[in-house]
Formats: structure tokens, sequence, C-alpha cells
């Protein structure tokens, strides 16, 4: 069966001058009115008011559009059934009570109206199956109003401004088919009455603990009243005491940042159900916080999400890459400054590691251009620089290749390790922390977060540390630090062994 074709209109004063046109067509056919722009006359309103048979009615515009001009010239306002109200004055409650069969209402970017005596001005709550709040200033008011809608089947609330979130009203609400919080400052404490609501859901939420700093994305779902749920690593201890864990049939731990502690594993010690660790990379957590998790916890695998979407990887291979990169920020101290740390660990990169396209393993040190280029990102994450990857061509083979930009104070620098390996290894680079304009001869980027880099880093500085591994710019003063450097060392191998001292020449005479 062919599906029926929704008659739309749109108005504005520009369309007026169409309005010969306007009065040729069948007006008491239009379903969808959209209204975007109000003239001093009354010819606009004429016109709405011959939509006799109009089910959705749009109102766009700013805070100054008056709403009630519009409907008070709806010739059937009891045909409404859609109402969608974008950046314009609400409509009075003297207004609204004649729209008796509202089934929809949309609200979004609404300032300076009372909310509250716009959605107690619903002449039939209990018909009001889908209620849409988005960028909206509730005036300190509490979504509690929501309670008079006793059918609801979807309720999206998406950044409230100054709303006072009390979810409790949800216990009532038996019918709702999903649920999208989006971009809201929700007490941790209201996660309770999301998580018991007698729905079916999907959910998506910002909560903050009760001293109101953001804990951050979490997101639940549940299916036949047994919930999933989705929490922040760091967050995790914040919340643990706001859900009723036995209802979970699912827990996601999610960690998208360097977790510093061990608490989080004794946290969800505490979790009797399944628990899946999601990682964004491998900076997230440290060879022994792994091994705690497979040893306590009895975990085999972490899930591993990008834009592509959610893989899984084996603990024990995650370890493995995990010592590798803990091995090259070991000699990385954290008062060193952006540049010295970059340097430090690219050399030890460029030292250590062999490039092979033939799915090596990277454990082994040898890896793929591109696991190269992902394990110096987890590495400069570690010590908290900014990095992304570029994919393209490099001029020599004209081949697909990858590389990396990295941030240091601020500035953004192109580096190929890959092709700077065999250079690292003779203690020189050419590739390494270079300007758009020197590196685009060579390479062609394709896709990836290109930022633009203006400048080469101070080539001198560069040059002095893989010769003499100081971040100094003076390569004599370089030279001299390393052999008092190299002849203390001696002395404290010397004091170490108790070696004999040499003796005085009078002290061998007979």
């Amino acid at each position: 069966m062919k599906e029926k074709t929704i008659k739309k209109l749109e108005l504005n004063t520009k369309k007026l001058e169409n309005f010969d046109k306007i009065m040729s067509t069948k007006l008491d056919e239009i379903e969808e009115l959209k209204v975007t722009g109000l003239d001093k006359g009354s010819e606009l309103l004429n016109i709405i008011s011959l939509c006799a048979n109009v089910k959705t009615l749009i109102i766009e515009g700013d805070s100054r559009l008056d709403s009630d001009k519009v409907l008070e010239n709806v010739f059937k306002p009891r045909n409404l059934e859609n109402l969608i109200l974008n950046a314009v004055k609400l409509p009075s409650s003297n207004i609204l009570k004649r729209c008796t069969n509202l089934k929809r209402i949309s609200l979004s970017d609404i300032r300076f109206c009372d909310i509250q005596d716009f959605l107690a001005g619903i002449a039939q709550p209990s018909q009001v199956e889908m209620v849409n709040l988005s960028n909206t200033d509730m005036g300190n008011q509490s979504i509690g109003v929501l309670e008079k809608f006793k059918n609801l089947k979807y309720l999206k609330l998406k950044n409230l401004k100054n709303c006072k979130f009390d979810f409790k009203f949800l216990k009532n609400q038996e019918n709702l088919l999903k649920i999208d919080l989006i971009d809201n400052a929700i007490l941790a404490n209201q996660l309770k009455y999301i998580i018991d609501c007698k729905c079916a859901r999907n959910v998506a939420i910002n909560i903050i603990n009760s001293d109101e700093t953001r804990i951050g994305n979490c997101k639940i779902e549940t299916e036949k009243n047994i919930a999933e749920i989705a929490v922040l690593i760091n967050y995790l201890e914040d919340i643990v005491n706001k859900v009723n864990w036995r209802k979970m049939k699912k827990v996601d731990v999610v960690a998208n940042e360097m977790v510093q502690d061990f608490d989080f594993i004794e946290t969800l010690q505490k979790i009797k159900t399944n628990v899946h660790v999601i990682l964004f990379d491998f900076s997230c957590l440290t060879t022994e916080h792994a091994r705690e998790m497979k040893h306590i916890l009895g975990l085999e695998n972490f899930e591993f999400a990008n834009e592509k979407g959610v893989t899984k990887f084996n603990i024990e291979d995650y370890i493995e890459i995990r010592q590798e990169i803990e091995c090259a920020i070991a000699n990385v101290p954290e008062n060193l400054s952006q540049p010295e740390k970059f340097l430090k660990i690219y050399h030890y990169l460029g030292k250590e590691f062999e490039i092979s396209e033939e799915y090596p393993e990277i454990t082994d040190r040898v890896c793929t251009t591109f696991q190269l280029c992902q394990l110096l990102q987890d590495c400069l994450n570690c010590v908290h620089i900014n990095s992304n990857i570029i994919f393209g061509k490099e001029s020599e083979d004209d081949k697909k290749h990858y590389w990396n930009q990295i941030e240091l104070d601020g500035k953004w620098y192109n580096i190929d390790l890959v092709l700077d390996m065999e250079n690292i290894k003779k203690n020189k680079t050419q590739y390494c922390l270079l300007s758009d304009k020197e590196f685009f001869e060579t390479h062609t980027p394709k896709s990836g977060k290109n930022n633009y880099c203006p400048e080469n880093f101070n080539e001198k500085l560069i040059h002095v540390f893989f010769k003499t591994g100081l971040f100094k710019e003076n390569l004599l003063v370089s030279y001299i630090e390393v052999m008092i450097e190299k002849i203390k060392k001696l002395f404290r191998i010397n004091k170490t062994l108790n070696l004999p001292e040499a003796q005085n020449s009078e002290d061998g005479k007979d």
C-alpha cells in the first residue's frame, strides 16, 4: 500500500509575495503548517485560518514571535496533535486550552517563559505521548511538573538550564518506551529513580554528584526492568551506593583517560554482576591495573572503543603491549618540558623498534607503520601530550602511509617516526617536528584530524639532543655535561666495588 503523503505549507512574510499562488492551493488539505514569521498585516493570519485540518503546527522565530497570534487563528485547534515551538514566546494557557487533542509537544531554545505555566495549561495531559524539552531555560522550576502526563511513551530532556531535576515522577510512568537525558546536570542520587522506572528504555545521561562536580557520561539500557549501565571508571565510586546492583544484568566500566589509583577494583568487587571494561587506548590502565583486574575480578578481556565500534582484546596481550609503553616512558620524569618528554619517547621507539607490514607481533618490538603511530600516540597520552594519527602518502614510493602530529606548548608539529627510524639509530633525524610547508614536500595527507603546523621546532635543540641526549642549545656544553656525568658514574662504581685507592709514592720507598 502506498504511504499517504502529508501536505505541508510554510508561511512567513516573504512567502506572501506568492499570496495568489498560495490562495489557489487547497489549504483545507494542509496537515503540517510551519510559521516562521509574522507580518504586521492580516494576510498571513487569514491564510492560517483557512488551513482547517492542520495536525502538526510548527512555530519558529525569535523570542519576540508571539505564538498566541498564530494559535488564535487556527480554525480547528482540536485537530492539532503535534505542537512544535522553537525559539518563540510560549502561548498563554487561555489560548492553549483550546488544543484538546495534543499528543506530542516539543519546546526548543525557549527563554524568558514560564515553562511550568505552559505545561499546566495543557487541556488533556493524559493524551500526551511525547514531551521534548531541548536547550531550554526552566527558570529554576522542577521537572516534576511532568508528573501530570501519565501516558508518556517518549521523554527527551536535553541541555536544560536552571532546572531542578526530581525524577520521582517516573515511578508512575508505566508506558514509557524511551527516555533520553542528554547533557543535563543531574544529581547522582536521582539515578535510582531512573533505573527503577517501570519501563523499557534507552537512557543517555550526564550525572553530577552531591557537591555538583560533573561525573560524566553514563548510559543505562533496560529491557523488562533488567538494567545495563555504562559509567566512567574514575566516577564509579560516586554512584555505587546510588544503584541497586542486583537489578543489573551488565555493567560497562568505561576508561577514557588515565586511571591513577586502584580503588575502582575494590568497588567492582562489590558488584555481583557481569562487568565489562571498555578502554579508549592503552594509556588508560597500567600493567599493574590489568594484572589486578585479571587476578581479583577474573576478567579475561578488555574491550576497546573507537569510531568503528567496540572490539575485544585479551588482557595478557594488553599487558605485554602496556609493558612496552611503560619501558618507553620509564625515563621520562614528570618535571621535564613537553618537548624533552617527546624527544625521549621518540628516540626510544626509533632505537628499539623495527617495521614490518606482515602482521607482526608488536610485543616482539616489530610492528606495522600504523601500530607504531598508535604506540607513539599511547606513550604520549601517558605523559599528557596531545597527538593524532594522519593517513596519506609519502612521495618516495607513493604508497599508503601513516604518521603523527603532536602538540607541544600549544603549537602543532608533523613527525614521521616510521621514516625516521634509521636516522634515529644513527643519532639524527629528518622528519621530526616539522612545519606543514617543509613536511608536505614529501607527504600528502588524505584523512585524519590534520592540524595546522606553522613552523619548524628549534632544529639546534633537536640536533644536540640526538647527539648527546641532553636538551641544550650548545653542543660543546652538552658534551662536557655528558663527560662529567660519566666521570661521576665511574667514581660511584669504584666506591661500590671498594677498589683500593692509589698509594702515595713516598709510601712505596724502602
